[in-house]
């Protein structure tokens, strides 16, 4: 029994000198700064940070197309909206009524143009904008400028009086108008298509 205990207490005052041991080496070796640092990993950021204002890219409009009635013609972009100088350029395709936004800008972009189902008429251009009125909600525009294809939603269509519609240019949302005239009622009449802006995505 006595054999036991004093095995024991040389067991405790092995571990107790030890440890003792073990302490005093540890704060010698940091006192002369020869136990290495710990190595800490640092994972490297691979994703590119993007930046919270994105570049705006303001483009000028030189086509629109619509595949569902089949509408495919220019843009022409006059500087002035003298009514001789808008009738000229109708005759050339779609016009962008100046003062109405730009492509990528933040307001409306106003595009008017000719419908015309007299088998007489020769000139495209007249029939720019045929069957606008056969538009429904959901259906997809596309506005090229020279370097991207942005994409628009119908979300309304709509007949008006010339004289009582009222185009809204004013800065907010990237919308799409379109309007012709009615060529099966009321000269005074048009047909307004309103749209909203989903994409942008750059010509290859």
């Amino acid at each position: 029994m006595n054999s036991d205990h004093n095995t024991t207490r040389t067991s405790l005052r092995f571990l107790g000198i030890f440890f003792l041991m073990f302490f005093l080496t540890s704060v010698f070796l940091y006192g002369i700064d020869f136990v290495p640092e710990p190595k800490i990993s640092v994972e490297k950021n691979t994703k590119e940070t993007k930046s919270t204002s994105q570049e705006v890219v303001i483009e000028t409009p030189t086509r629109i197309v619509i595949k569902d009635i089949g509408v495919d013609t220019t843009i022409e972009n006059p500087t002035s909206a003298v009514l001789e100088v808008l009738d000229a350029a109708l005759l050339a395709g779609a016009v962008r009524y100046p003062g109405s936004a730009l492509l990528g800008e933040d307001a409306p972009i106003f595009l008017f143009g000719h419908q015309s189902y007299l088998p007489v008429v020769k000139n495209k251009a007249f029939k720019a904008f045929n069957d606008l009125q056969k538009l429904e909600s959901g259906d997809t525009i596309q506005v090229f400028s020279d370097n991207a294809v942005y994409e628009y939603t119908v979300t309304s269509v709509s007949l008006v009086n010339a004289d009582n519609a009222l185009i809204p240019l004013e800065a907010g949302e990237k919308t799409l108008i379109l309007s012709t005239c009615n060529s099966f009622g009321d000269p005074g009449e048009r047909y307004v298509v309103t749209a909203d802006y989903k994409t942008r995505e750059p010509l290859l």
